[in-house]
């Protein structure tokens, strides 16, 4: 059964490596990563939050907190390189 794949050439394992981490390290996708994490953890703390506004206060308040990190942390360390 071993014969009847062949493997791909490095070259070709390596440009569609470049691709994945292309896309995952993009910044739509961490975004979109920050986002999912916002409503997890606002979710998680709904029953301590009293009411629903509060409840979207809370999401945008840790969204805007957790894209500052990002920017402030991350992005301002690749510009000083």
């Amino acid at each position: 059964m071993r014969f009847l794949y062949k493997r791909p050439k490095a070259e070709l394992v390596y440009e569609e490596l470049d691709d994945v981490m292309e896309v995952m390290a993009s910044d739509v996708f961490i975004f979109l990563d920050l986002f999912l994490f916002s409503l997890i953890f606002t979710l998680l703390l709904a029953p301590v939050i009293d009411s629903l506004g509060m409840a979207v206060l809370f999401f945008i308040a840790s969204y805007s907190l957790f894209s500052g990190l990002y920017f402030f942390v991350f992005k301002k360390m690749t510009f000083t390189r």
